[in-house]
């Protein structure tokens, strides 16, 4: 992130996308989208940045079999499924047909069906420009990578810290850019061991921290220390596998989030650093609708009487998460379920990389508990995740034709305001089934040193674009 000039970006002195590494992003269908780049634009080697520095980027990514991490983000390009065949065949081509390298300055992009979004697309990672070394030494690039971006790569202490300098060459305005001449990335296995060398003096931001820590922080550091987030872009969930059977019954789904006491958590246990979610989409997004989720209000006797209409639940209510940062939040959920509801719960703790390898694997036997943000702002980056074959649709697989319908006709829609009615739509009809439960909002905020000053991009705390006071 630090690295990359994207084409579009969000300017954190307006919190608007912009265009960065592009002139102009343009078109009139939203399907066809002309992108013009800026003049004179290098990378931090001093080599141009030119069409083909995305295009071949993205061909790369988008070809499954490489097994990039950003493929997911080409789905919606025209001739994504050709570099990715389901058959288990190999790919014929190694280009998307709907990429176009028109000269050195313009790209054409056609996508599978119109995207009012695809502007914000431009803005993530995954469709960050790569020189002609990264193709030609890949191994070299990869222990000395170079962008088009404010900061450029010094040095890597592997699981130690990873060091960059400001980089003179970069001709984005300060909106898209950070104070620090140099930034020091120390890596830790664990977030108590980074909140000890900040009250020691040797860090000046952590991100996302606990909500326990943020107390302590205050107490230890001060009040100014902590960094609230203008905008929730974050939420928590338990979703359910369409293919566990004994959970399939939407009454039973409704039961169970009537059951769980969200007000009470978020001011107790998390110390009112998180906020109930009544909706399947946080309150900063245009398709938010307050109570969308009428069955988010607690009430155990209603929970009851949704269970018996349900045909009760007489095995055991199995909760899997990654990881053990959310270990005492899923034990007072799992609690809460139990006592009111009166079935048994068991938690399946697990390190995330096993939960990844049980989601796609179709093995989950139980409820999922986990966290969800945008890549950019929209109702499309949480929705999806109910479109059938969506971006995060690997945890509950579930599908509706319906749902389908309106998530596409609302990408279509170039009005924010307009599209936001029809995802409203769609979430209404998805939330009939219940396949996820809305839980939190986190707060998500930060701790700071007196010397830095962060900033925060549409609900994303980022180092590199923190100023500097002292």
């Amino acid at each position: 992130m630090a690295m990359c000039a994207n084409l579009m970006e969000v300017n954190v002195e307006t919190q608007e996308y912009e265009p960065l590494a592009a002139k102009s992003v343009t078109s009139k269908d939203a399907k066809t989208w002309k992108i013009q780049l800026q003049d004179d634009w290098t990378f931090q080697d001093g080599s141009p940045v030119v069409a083909s520095s995305f295009v071949d980027a993205w061909n790369k990514t988008a070809t499954g079999s490489n097994a990039w991490q950003g493929n997911a983000y080409f789905t919606v390009f025209e001739g994504y499924k050709d570099l990715n065949p389901t058959d288990g065949s190999k790919p014929t081509t190694d280009k998307l047909s709907g990429v176009k390298v028109i000269d050195d300055k313009n790209i054409e992009v056609t996508l599978k069906a119109p995207n009012a979004d695809f502007p914000m697309l431009l803005s993530t990672n995954a469709l960050c420009p790569l020189p002609k070394q990264a193709f030609s030494d890949p191994e070299g690039y990869e222990a000395n990578p170079i962008s088009n971006g404010p900061y450029q790569f010094t040095s890597w202490d592997h699981n130690v810290e990873i060091v960059m300098t400001k980089w003179d060459g970069f001709k984005g305005a300060q909106g898209f850019s950070g104070g620090a001449d140099k930034l020091v990335g120390k890596i830790y296995t664990a977030i108590d061991a980074a909140y000890t060398d900040m009250v020691a003096g040797n860090l000046d931001m952590i991100r996302a921290v606990p909500a326990s820590m943020i107390t302590k922080g205050k107490s230890q550091l001060g009040d100014d220390a902590v960094y609230p987030m203008s905008i929730g872009s974050a939420q928590q969930t338990l979703q359910f596998p369409e293919y566990v059977e004994e959970l399939k019954n939407p009454d039973l789904r409704k039961a169970i989030s009537m059951s769980i006491d969200r007000e009470a958590i978020a001011k107790s246990l998390l110390e009112g650093q998180a906020t109930a979610s009544d909706a399947l989409v946080p309150p900063s997004l245009a398709s938010y609708r307050e109570g969308s989720c009428d069955s988010c209000t607690f009430d155990p006797e209603g929970a009851k009487k949704l269970l018996e209409k349900a045909g009760g639940f007489d095995g055991t209510l199995y909760i899997e998460f990654g990881g053990t940062t959310y270990q005492q939040l899923v034990q007072v959920i799992s609690k809460q379920i139990q006592d009111n509801l009166g079935i048994k719960v068991q938690m399946k703790p697990m390190l995330g990389t096993e939960l990844e390898a049980r989601r796609n694997g179709k093995k989950l036997e139980g409820a999922v508990f986990g966290g969800w943000g945008w890549a950019y702002k929209s109702p499309d980056q949480f929705l999806s995740q109910y479109e059938t074959g969506g971006d995060g649709n690997a945890t509950s697989g579930y599908s509706n034709p319906a749902v389908d319908k309106l998530i596409k006709e609302a990408r279509a829609v170039q009005d924010p305001t307009k599209a936001g009615e029809v995802y409203a739509a769609a979430e209404a009809e998805i939330m009939k089934d219940m396949p996820s439960i809305p839980l939190f909002i986190p707060a998500d905020p930060g701790l700071h040193s007196k010397c830095a000053v962060m900033n925060d991009s549409q609900g994303d705390l980022q180092y590199y674009r923190a100023g500097y006071a002292c």
